[in-house]
């Protein structure tokens, strides 16, 4: 979707940009500017001044028709956050020819680290959503951060029978790539049902953490099996269980989901991130409040 599309008469827009600057040993939130349902109350510090916990606040809650949403960060050298949301995002049914969009540009500059880890993505029936994220790291710039998308809503056995949404997950190291994945799902395709693609399950998702200097240690037998027991946990549906990944690439780690159920996703991803967060950034995990609300 292009500036020069997009309409106010027909269009909800809605913007949140911050900077996080590292100051007297603390990060803290520096220039935000926003308008439209979109905004950051107050940093939280559960775990010492080095890093900031933001909650990304949407108080609609999901995206209609025409809804244009655009979110920015920028982490100035050495300031660490960690941003959630408190809830799942959602993209409702579309009756309309106007795309449900939502673009995430992310800075983060030398030294810095960020943790994006938002809720997943509720893709409904009948919606027409197109998400982009687009990662830009500087030299020792670290970042860990995952992409849930769940098609219809399983456990209410609504499925995803009409609709598309186009996903884009873009990382890059000084304007060079590290990780580009794009995914055109439409409810028609055979996408939804081949062996190759989603094999007719409705969650996927993505969590990639950079790996610059192979800090990141490879899966031992134990941990290996504790992951594939979450991923496999049955659904209430019934459907077939999900499955999990580990991928160990230049620059960076890629863990990967597909199954029935956006809970066993995010408890998947959340054990690694547990394991894992003390090599990248030096620290042991530390949940965010809000994901025991």
């Amino acid at each position: 979707m292009q500036q020069q599309e997009l309409d106010p008469n027909l269009h909800w827009l809605a913007n949140y940009q911050a900077q996080l600057v590292y100051l007297d040993d603390k990060t803290r939130l520096g220039k935000t500017t926003h308008f439209g349902p979109l905004r950051v109350q107050r940093p939280f510090y559960p775990e010492g001044n080095c890093c900031a916990h933001l909650y990304l606040l949407h108080p609609p809650g999901g995206l209609v028709a025409g809804d244009y949403l655009t979110i920015g960060l920028h982490l100035h050298p050495h300031a660490q956050a960690l941003m959630t949301t408190p809830s799942a995002g959602k993209i409702y049914n579309n009756i309309t020819e106007r795309k449900q969009f939502q673009k995430v540009s992310l800075n983060i500059e030398d030294s810095a680290v960020l943790e994006w880890m938002p809720q997943e993505t509720l893709v409904f029936d009948g919606a027409e959503g197109e998400l982009i994220t687009e990662v830009e790291l500087a030299d020792n710039a670290q970042f860990m951060g995952w992409d849930i998308v769940c098609l219809g809503r399983p456990s209410s056995e609504d499925w995803f029978e009409r609709g598309s949404v186009r996903q884009v997950l873009s990382i890059k190291r000084n304007g060079q790539p590290l990780f580009i994945e794009r995914n055109s799902i439409s409810a028609a395709s055979d996408i939804m049902q081949d062996k190759a693609g989603l094999a007719r399950q409705a969650v996927f998702g993505s969590f990639v953490l950079t790996n610059e200097t192979d800090q990141i240690p490879e899966l031992d037998e134990e941990q290996r099996a504790a992951l594939e027991n979450l991923a496999a946990l049955t659904a209430e549906t019934g459907q077939a269980k999900g499955l999990v990944a580990v991928t160990h690439k230049p620059g960076l780690v890629i863990v990967r989901y597909l199954g029935p159920c956006a809970d066993n996703a995010k408890k998947v991803f959340i054990k690694y991130w547990q394991w894992m967060r003390p090599f990248v950034n030096g620290r042991e995990a530390c949940a965010p409040r809000i994901w025991n609300t």
